[in-house]
């Protein structure tokens, strides 16, 4: 598929055979035993001591119980090890789309239905659409979060988990919505905190801080789960003393659709598409930072492909959403990881816990789990991601301010929401106000902006204007209006030198104002010359019939065009 916003030289999308829809295809035939391997399983096995905790606390934030993510964590990684195009990223159970997840399953489930099977049907309904995203190499769509607002949710939402893991850290009762009046609610009833797990809670996060500070090469989660299970079945804190997780089924449960009629699938899919935005958001980020470390080339459209697969069996499994994570794999690499292979022994260790240990976890108090949540997500929920945009954009700032306010005192999606729409407005407004300067050429024979203290003019005939922007109908009177301002202060003005470098697109509109504004110069016997005219444009140019009305008057350098 080809069309103008990819068909240019170096941004060309790569030819698409068997081995870019199922990458194992390339890298397994490659691997090599010998040098990967160990490392490998090595890396498995401390991936495994993280996502099992992780997997378990991500769940009780979609508000499901811990097996549905162990479930999502399993057939994610095998998943995804066969159609993900990155070495070492891992897909699991994310806090980013399982609060988001719990979000839209509360809307759903408000008619009485199953929320598991409704979260497992929101992986399956968000991973089909991340699939013929991908077919369709819609990959460009993560850019319609901007940055900006992408951290600023992730941050936001960040906190806001934090403050949700509140009530099982210092194990109290809270009954709010909006963050900001759940911390409200746990600085109230502090007199309700119960000691035996606020001590048990505060101790758990406090070592799992330290060891990631002070010794990051030790496996800090499993520690602290080993631990507080042993500590649970030495001392019998399982009669009540603390809350434990409880029974987990054991083994893992056959492939099937979720349980839920026709019409509420329709309604899945809808809120899946939230998911879609959100999820591969953050998992494309997370596969980019990993790549920059491998040096790898990652592939927008098959990233899609892969989330989407991971997705899809999540959901047919009975887990949740999944997304990449870029703790889980920084903690991979780290670890010595050189292949999915990492990711799939990590999933085999998860299987083993599920038909062995299970019982063993049912002693896990939820006070750790809540420790381990709030342990991954703190580093991401720094407000000084916000902040830092006042220095370089005032409408980042804005809209990424916004986003992270409203993701604390209002529901996650409507934040969400607002923000992009926030992130679409100021990416209009920029396009439609676009600088239009006079340049003047310099003692090094550059042509720079013309400044107040300019010395002067040594042709006062001739003018030369550069554009700023792609030249479309939503700035394309600013040009006409810059060179009746230019033609105003200038009496002596015969020539007027459009600097094209920056108008790298051209649409009817702008072609209409190019034609507007040549008519309207050459009434005032004023002509108009065209420099630097950019591959994309020059066609555009030629297809509306300018290019023969300009013939001879456009030129490849400013300086070309200024002479006679």
């Amino acid at each position: 598929m080809s069309s103008e916003q990819d068909a240019g030289g170096l941004t060309r999308r790569p030819a698409r055979n068997p081995s870019t829809f199922l990458p194992i295809l390339g890298w397994a035939p490659r691997y090599r035993v010998g040098r990967d391997l160990r490392p490998d399983l090595v890396a498995g096995i401390a991936l495994a001591a993280l996502l099992i905790p992780e997997s378990i606390g991500y769940a009780g934030i979609a508000g499901v119980p811990p097996e549905v993510g162990l479930y999502a964590a399993i057939a994610a990684v095998a998943v995804y090890a066969l159609t993900g195009g990155t070495s070492i990223l891992v897909v699991g159970p994310a806090s980013a789309v399982a609060a988001l997840s719990a979000s839209l399953v509360a809307e759903l489930a408000s008619d009485g239905a199953d929320p598991v099977a409704l979260t497992a049907a929101l992986a399956v309904s968000s991973g089909l659409l991340l699939l013929l995203a991908g077919l369709l190499r819609l990959g460009w769509i993560v850019n319609f979060i901007s940055r900006p607002v992408l951290h600023a949710f992730v941050a936001g939402l960040s906190l806001s988990i934090i403050i949700g893991q509140l009530d099982d850290l210092l194990g109290v009762e809270i009954d709010a919505e909006s963050a900001v009046v759940r911390a409200g609610q746990v600085v109230a009833r502090v007199g309700q905190w119960d000691p035996a797990t606020v001590v048990l809670g505060v101790l758990a996060l406090g070592l799992l801080v330290g060891l990631e500070r002070w010794a990051a090469r030790v496996p800090g989660a499993l520690v602290v789960v080993v631990g507080a299970i042993a500590a649970v079945w030495a001392f019998g804190l399982d009669d009540g003393t603390i809350a434990v997780l409880g029974s987990i089924p054991q083994g893992l449960p056959a492939p099937a659709l979720p349980g839920i009629d026709v019409r509420t699938w329709l309604e899945v899919t809808v809120a899946g598409a939230a998911l879609v935005l959100v999820g591969f958001s953050e998992g494309y980020a997370a596969a980019s930072a990993v790549s920059d470390s491998t040096g790898e080339k990652v592939d927008g459209d098959q990233e899609l492909v892969g989330a989407g697969a991971a997705n899809v069996a999540a959901g047919l499994f009975g887990g949740q959403a999944v997304s990449g994570s870029l703790t889980k794999s920084a903690a991979s690499q780290a670890a010595g990881a050189r292949t999915q292979v990492a990711n799939l022994s990590a999933g085999a260790i998860l299987v083993l816990t599920l038909v062995v240990l299970a019982p063993v976890f049912e002693l896990l108090p939820e006070a750790v789990v809540s420790a381990v949540v709030i342990a991954a997500v703190l580093p991401a929920a720094k407000p000084s991601r916000v902040l830092d945009l006042w220095s370089v954009n005032r409408l980042d700032f804005a809209a990424g301010l916004t986003t992270y306010v409203l993701v604390l005192v209002w529901e996650t999606l409507p934040a969400m929401i607002v923000g992009v729409a926030l992130s679409l407005v100021f990416l209009v407004r920029r396009a439609s106000f676009p600088d239009v300067v006079e340049v003047r050429r310099s003692e090094d024979g550059t042509f720079r902006e013309v400044e107040d203290d300019a010395p002067a003019l040594t042709h006062p005939d001739v003018a030369v204007v550069r554009f700023e922007a792609s030249l479309v109908y939503a700035n394309a009177d600013r040009l006409v209006r810059a060179v009746d301002t230019l033609l105003e202060e200038r009496s002596l003005l015969r020539r007027v030198v459009l600097d094209a470098e920056m108008i790298a697109d051209l649409d009817s509109t702008g072609a209409e104002a190019l034609l507007a504004l040549d008519g309207r110069l050459a009434e005032r016997g004023v002509e108009l010359r065209l420099a630097r005219i950019h591959r994309r444009a020059r066609g555009q140019l030629e297809r509306s019939g300018l290019a023969a009305r300009f013939e001879g008057r456009i030129h490849p350098h400013v300086v070309a065009a200024t002479l006679d």
